[in-house]
């Protein structure tokens, strides 16, 4: 009886213990199975999609957050000086272009397999690609304060400037003029790669200057023009001096435009040069003499003194100046006087006197010569010029002198043994048909305009006297 009670025990105990564990099962089952339908429109744990948590947390919530993430944008636009401007993502109107990622996420999730991702974290990365309006972008851009004409100031070129006493090269000015057609397409292709900061500067959208300080052709000239300028140069003339100086050198300058050099004007500096000889020249000019009696008389005439050699100085000085190296510049004479003081007579020359009829031969201030002559008849047109001081033109021994009639025929040739002519066909000479010199003689019987000289005194004079050496003749 009792064996049979044990077993209808142990029996029921069975029948609770399977009823049990049935009763687990189908409570494991049904939790599996209420959280596979909690997970077909949630995320699963650990689930992060563009670094946002998403466990636990619907489709419509996620694409909310990545669509607000998508839609906050803003560019800093950096320019000249130190501002700058910003554009947000309202001014532009960026729209969040929904791809649908995350339903696909969502979809691929399989909620009936949760039990697998327990403990385990799974990432995803979606596009949170976004469009703005264009005519938005343009419309803020044009309307920025850098963008107005009256906020530009234009760039200047660097540019060569005489300070006075040199050529120095001023500084380009950059400005802030910016060309507005790249600005813009600059700003839209940084919204486009949706960057946070763009320079304007460095993307090169300012207007720059043409001509920079280190230009090399402008150092050139600056370079070139203070060699041409920076030198003096003197010009003495014995009886004084002029000086070339940075003003004059200026006044000179010819530019070539095409090749941006420089060179002196050679007939500006020739015109210079003609204008020096009117002003030292002495050639003819009328000067004071003290005659061998102590009588002062004014000589007007003549071609003795200084005659500039215009060509040869002007090629002097232009010489000088390409060197561009401070001198003095010898001046080249044509015709030269003995001297630069006084009457320019220094002790050598020769002196006729018509009145006395006589002539003096000094040299290096010592008489050598002192004889009576015979000069040209005034009484028939031939009076010997006078008033004058003229220079010696020529020495011939012997000579014969000759003369024509209007009609071509000779009208006499006198053999002479010294001939010095002084003024065109007039000279001193020697004429040994002529016994008598001196007194009155001229007046009746003298020459054709000739000075006639005993042969001795005129063949010490020739044999002492050089070419150009003064005739005084008053």
């Amino acid at each position: 009886m009792e064996e049979t009670q044990g077993k209808k025990k142990h029996k029921v105990l069975k029948r609770v213990l399977i009823g049990l564990v049935i009763l687990i099962l189908l409570g494991l089952a049904a939790a599996y199975i209420a959280i596979g339908y909690y997970y077909q429109d949630k995320f699963y744990e650990g689930t992060i999609i563009n670094g946002t948590d998403c466990s636990n947390q619907n489709v419509a919530y996620i694409k909310d957050i990545v669509k607000k993430e998508a839609e906050v944008y803003s560019l800093t636009i950096k320019e000249r000086g130190d501002t700058q401007d910003m554009i947000d993502a309202s001014d532009i109107q960026i729209t969040y272009k929904d791809d649908n990622e995350i339903e696909t996420i969502m979809k691929q999730q399989d909620a009936w397999k949760w039990i697998f991702r327990i403990g385990k974290d799974k990432n995803y990365t979606v596009s949170q690609e976004n469009s703005y309006d264009e005519t938005s972008l343009e419309s803020y851009v044009n309307q920025m304060a850098c963008m107005q004409d009256a906020n530009m100031t234009a760039p200047q070129d660097a540019y060569m400037k005489d300070n006075g006493s040199s050529y120095e090269i001023v500084p380009e000015v950059e400005g802030n003029t910016l060309d507005k057609t790249k600005t813009l397409e600059t700003i839209k292709e940084a919204v486009d790669k949706r960057e946070k900061e763009v320079s304007l500067e460095d993307a090169g959208c300012y207007v720059e200057p043409a001509v920079r300080q280190n230009d090399e052709t402008l150092k050139k000239e600056v370079e070139q023009l203070n060699k041409m300028t920076s030198a003096q140069y003197v010009l003495d003339f014995g009886s004084g001096q002029e000086t070339v100086d940075r003003n004059k050198l200026q006044s000179w300058l010819k530019e070539d435009e095409a090749n941006h050099t420089y060179s002196f004007d050679e007939t500006a500096v020739k015109q210079y040069v003609i204008d020096l000889s009117s002003k030292y020249n002495t050639e003819g000019k009328a000067r004071s003499f003290v005659t061998s009696g102590g009588q002062t008389v004014n000589l007007t005439t003549g071609d003795y003194g200084y005659r500039l050699w215009q060509d040869k100085t002007t090629e002097s000085l232009l010489t000088a100046m390409n060197s561009g190296e401070s001198q003095t510049v010898e001046v080249t004479w044509l015709y030269k006087g003995q001297t630069h003081e006084g009457n320019e007579i220094n002790g050598t020359y020769v002196e006729i006197s018509i009145s006395e009829q006589r002539m003096w031969f000094y040299k290096n201030g010592s008489l050598i010569v002192d004889t009576p002559v015979v000069t040209g008849n005034p009484n028939t047109g031939h009076a010997t010029p006078a008033g004058g001081v003229w220079k010696l033109k020529d020495k011939k021994s012997p000579f014969t002198l000759t003369a024509y009639n209007p009609d071509g025929s000779q009208q006499y040739a006198e053999p002479v043994t010294y001939w010095m002519p002084f003024n065109g066909g007039v000279g001193i000479h020697d004429l040994t048909k002529r016994t008598a010199f001196g007194g009155d003689i001229y007046l009746t019987n003298g020459s054709h305009g000739c000075v006639n000289t005993p042969l001795d005194a005129v063949a010490t004079i020739y044999n002492n006297i050089e070419i150009n050496t003064p005739i005084v003749v008053y």
